[in-house]
């Protein structure tokens, strides 16, 4: 019987958290002790920020029959859209509440969310 190589701290959210804003780290934080009750072994494909919110996709769980684990994938699904949703209303700097908020330079224009403290802040030289 073969048996699966330990979890890998570096494919779990605490890993990943310095690749998103500080003011996400609460929503990170919750969703990574959430994951890990369903599954201590979860891991993640990827974890970023795009048009203002979190995306986090993670890695299919297998038992050890080798059968797909459908019901950590809708469990944790479900967990990970709360999380990317709450994302796009809470400021990426502060974690206070935010909104959407396009930004850009004269080369590239992308989407933050932000707290009308931290745009303001954001926009002083």
């Amino acid at each position: 019987m073969m048996t699966e190589p330990a979890p890998t701290a570096e494919r779990q959210i605490p890993a990943w958290a310095s690749t998103v804003g500080p003011g996400w780290a609460a929503l990170l934080n919750q969703l990574h002790q959430n994951l890990a009750a369903l599954a201590p072994d979860y891991q993640i494909d990827s974890l970023s920020s795009r048009l203002g919110g979190l995306r986090i996709h993670l890695a299919d769980r297998f038992d050890e029959e080798g059968e797909f684990d459908g019901d950590f994938a809708d469990r944790a699904g479900a967990l990970t859209d709360a999380a990317e949703v709450a994302s796009e209303k809470t400021c990426e700097q502060c974690g206070q509440s935010g909104q959407p908020h396009f930004h850009g330079d004269q080369t590239r224009t992308w989407i933050v969310t932000v707290c009308e403290t931290c745009r303001a802040r954001s926009r002083t030289p």
